[in-house]
């Protein structure tokens, strides 16, 4: 899936087509239900929890309401800059710090923010995938940036009921393969948050019964290759590096083909999606959700 872009096609629409970008973040609750991930984001909706991403840059989830089909959730991201009142002015013309006088007349109601941008998202509970448009023609926002909004959200009082929370960007799918490419593997590092038992079958379970009986919320493994031959990772690994790669993260360090040292990271394989659509013929939001719709066939 990943690679492949998603076009619509329509007669005398070239020239007319958009591009987006689709990412993803892996949500987690424990203990969980659909239920309870469609409450946990209408009241980040609702209580309208804004939280700075990048120096004045607040995120917030701008709306949230049920997908005509019925099994997604649909909204907008929105982003802004939440400027400190109290902060120095500068003037541009002296090429100084403004004085008291220029900026007395400035008055800025509380309820405004300046640089408003909007990002569309489908929310699916099952699974508890949250798609977003990462990129279109007028702007970007990271899977990174939008995973520190959600870990700052969590902490906020208003969603301290539902309890532990973990959110991953989805990276490509294949990735952990990936990186078992390269040459010589020397070490390999996995942190596993504790995924939730019906995302698939198998290891996902196992892993998520192990942390639960022994009341852990993460799980930290290493392997050190034993001389320079490297590791090699057999099946019963690349297993544990799946996990890893959508519920924490799989780290890779050893030599390249020009045997220099590298160390690669799913995190830096952010699952990116292309696709392009006439926009007089469907919507972006629209777009997003059949984008999305076919990833979550292959996660």
């Amino acid at each position: 899936m990943a690679g492949k872009q998603n076009n619509v096609e329509t007669e005398g629409a070239h020239g007319r087509d958009k591009k987006i970008s689709v990412s993803c973040l892996n949500l987690v609750l424990h203990p969980h239900t659909p239920k309870k991930y469609v409450d946990f984001l209408s009241t980040l909706n609702d209580m309208k929890i804004a939280i700075k991403v990048r120096g004045d840059d607040a995120l917030c989830i701008g709306s949230f309401l049920k997908d005509e089909d019925g099994d997604a959730y649909v909204g907008e991201i929105h982003k802004y800059l939440n400027l400190d009142a109290s902060a120095d002015w500068y003037n541009v013309k002296r090429n100084s710090i403004a004085t008291k006088a220029d900026v007395d007349g400035v008055v800025i109601p509380d309820d405004l923010r300046p640089h408003f941008k909007k990002y569309q998202f489908v929310f699916f509970p099952e699974g508890h995938r949250f798609f977003y448009v990462s990129k279109s023609s007028t702007d970007t926002l990271s899977p990174a940036l939008l995973k520190k909004f959600f870990e700052g959200a969590s902490m906020s009082e208003a969603l301290a009921s539902f309890g532990n929370f973990a959110v991953t960007v989805e990276p490509q799918v294949g990735s952990s393969e990936k990186l078992f490419l390269m040459p010589r593997i020397s070490r390999i590092d996995m942190e596993i948050n504790r995924p939730n038992p019906d995302d698939h079958a198998g290891l996902d379970a196992q892993v998520q019964e192990r942390l639960r009986r022994i009341n852990a919320k993460k799980e930290i493994l290493a392997y050190v290759a034993a001389d320079s031959v490297g590791l090699q990772p057999d099946a019963e690994l690349k297993g544990l590096a799946l996990v890893a790669a959508s519920n924490g993260k799989v780290v890779v360090k050893g030599r390249n083909d020009s045997n220099e040292i590298v160390t690669q990271s799913t995190e830096n394989l952010p699952l990116t999606e292309p696709a392009s659509y006439n926009p007089d013929i469907q919507s972006e939001r629209s777009v997003l959700v059949e984008v999305a719709r076919s990833i979550r066939q292959v996660l």
